[in-house]
């Protein structure tokens, strides 16, 4: 049974060098980061770990890996993102404002198909790492092809603040896309939606704010 330090043996010799020839500045295997001006990028790899495995049939040691950009202009309000020694923020991928998710290009039939679940037959979010490790190598590699295709371009077009702000106005109406959006379009000095989008903050805030009093 493999554990964490082979996978992360790998991670460091597939993954790692292509990670910092992309501009990311702290790699360390599982969370990596790049502090630029306007935003933090962020690569998560998580274990599905042990309840997961238990449940579903994945291996504990099964990966999937999110990216996340994280906007520093937009006030700080969730107060458990960790603060560095030298005081820079390095948020997990889930507590960014943009998320995106790599997906597996290999043929994991040969795994997946024994499983009880027809949802998770078709999974294309999660590696397959046996428990043996015998499939790790060609595991990482597919990540760091899923990175380089997918993963860098979706980083890099996102960086732009305009481009961002066409994503986040895409997203569910919610209070936590008010947010991002109004602080968003005052970066941007779009001032009409700057204006609808606090409008729709407040009314959200009340609405909420008036369900928790009923």
């Amino acid at each position: 049974m493999i554990g964490s330090s082979e996978i992360n043996k790998m991670v460091r010799k597939k993954l790692s060098p292509v990670l910092k020839g992309s501009g990311f500045t702290k790699v360390n295997t599982r969370h990596n980061f790049s502090w630029l001006d306007d935003c933090i990028w962020v690569l998560d790899i998580t274990a599905v770990g042990k309840y997961f495995s238990d449940v579903t049939g994945w291996p504990a040691m099964s990966i999937h890996v999110n990216l996340g950009i994280y906007y520093n202009f937009i006030p700080l309000i969730d107060d458990s993102i960790k603060v560095e020694e030298n005081g820079k923020l390095s948020p997990k991928s889930h507590q960014c404002h943009l998320q995106h998710e790599l997906l597996s290009t290999l043929d994991q039939d040969r795994y997946i198909s024994s499983l009880s679940n027809a949802a998770e037959q078709k999974r294309k979010d999660l590696w397959w790492i046996e428990p043996d490790g015998s499939n790790l190598e060609e595991v990482i590699e597919n990540v760091r092809q899923s990175f380089l295709t997918e993963g860098i371009d979706w980083l890099i077009k996102n960086t732009e603040i305009a481009q961002a702000f066409r994503e986040v106005e895409k997203e569910h109406n919610c209070l936590d896309k008010y947010y991002k959006a109004q602080n968003m379009a005052a970066y941007l000095n779009l001032c009409s939606k700057l204006a609808s989008y606090e409008g729709l903050y407040t009314r959200e805030q009340e609405r909420l704010h008036g369900n928790s009093n009923s």
